[in-house]
């Protein structure tokens, strides 16, 4: 009789699993929006008990991990690494690509982690061939506790010292409040403001200690404006991220370290792509409201060489933002909800 395969599942393996079925769980969800109230309902409940299944196991793994706070090694000065999260696609991967050339010659790497690998080790071959840079690719999901904590053992192991570090990973929910799911709404709140939080805690001492740093947190134009119905945790989110990085610029404004929030409005990637509204959108916003992700990175590495904390670039932009802060609570209010029908709720 033959003997029976060893079908034992390493750290990794589970890993893997967790993330396919997380995966599986948000296709669910955005699957559901086509369908009659009735299916739904099932979709909801399939996607519900993927993603349950998913933290478990993914909580199993990461349990050891993230019981051991990571001692990071040393910054020296103006020599750490370059580390974007999110950098698979879309933002993220355009600033990978626009950040690689400024790394040539240096002994600096580029750090590139998200949820996706395969993209990730395309992205890196591409770069590292074109610019003869060191790449390194870290699969990590940052939506799940303990994702920061297993990116931040993996730079120990590796012995990366990271001197500039770009919170870029985020996704959007579609749907009022009550209606998204608890596990994704959570998922949000621990990428977009958890992890975030928690690297720039990690990181930020080498960076004082070295005299040198810069963190870049990408945020929103929806962090500027009034809250949109149906982005209810969105907005919130980015609106946390540019009050943090203020205050985060004026603790370390005399220690070396640079701090930006940037706030773009309307970006050509994935993003709405996603949420299942592209076409909708691209058809009906005026093209003066979008921004190629090439552009962003531009005025990103233009923002680090300045001196304003929040950054929205774009003229369009920063006149919206302007008329939000201007305009009284009802008039906002009132534009708000006439955009949100009109643009992004069916």
């Amino acid at each position: 009789m033959p003997e029976a395969p060893d079908l034992a599942l390493d750290g990794d393996d589970r890993r893997r699993i967790a993330d396919a079925l997380r995966y599986l769980g948000r296709d669910l969800h955005h699957r559901s929006f086509g369908v009659t109230s009735e299916r739904r309902k099932l979709l909801w409940q399939e996607m519900d008990r993927c993603l349950a299944l998913a933290e478990r196991i993914n909580g199993e793994v990461d349990a050891d991990v993230a019981s051991q706070p990571a001692e990071l090694p040393a910054l020296v000065q103006g020599k750490g690494a370059v580390l974007i999260t999110g950098a698979s696609s879309g933002i993220g991967a355009a600033l990978a690509r626009r950040l690689a050339p400024t790394l040539a010659g240096g002994e600096a790497p580029l750090v590139l982690t998200a949820r996706r690998l395969e993209r990730l080790e395309a992205l890196a071959a591409e770069l590292a061939h074109r610019h003869g840079i060191r790449v390194e690719t870290i699969a990590a999901d940052l939506a799940q506790a303990g994702g920061a904590k297993v990116l931040l053992q993996v730079l120990l192991q590796r012995q990366l010292a990271v001197h500039t570090l770009i919170n870029n990973a985020g996704f959007g929910l579609r749907g009022t409040y009550e209606a998204v799911a608890w596990p994704q709404a959570a998922a949000m709140l621990q990428l977009m403001v958890g992890s975030c939080a928690e690297l720039c805690h990690a990181l930020l001492p080498a960076m004082q200690r070295a005299g040198s740093g810069r963190i870049v947190n990408v945020a929103s134009l929806a962090g500027l404006v009034p809250g949109l119905p149906g982005s209810t945790l969105y907005g919130a989110c980015k609106a946390f991220l540019i009050h943090f990085s203020q205050s985060l610029a004026l603790e370390n404004r005399d220690r070396g370290v640079r701090v930006i929030a940037l706030c773009p409005g309307y970006v050509r990637s994935e993003f709405h792509a996603v949420l299942g509204v592209e076409e909708r959108m691209r058809q009906r916003l005026p093209g003066l409201l979008w921004m190629n992700a090439e552009e962003l990175a531009d005025r990103t590495v233009a923002a680090l060489e300045g001196s304003r904390t929040v950054v929205v670039p774009g003229a369009v932009n920063r006149l919206i933002a302007g008329l939000a802060d201007s305009l009284p609570e009802p008039a906002t209010n009132a534009l708000s909800s006439a955009f949100s029908r009109r643009y992004r709720q069916e």
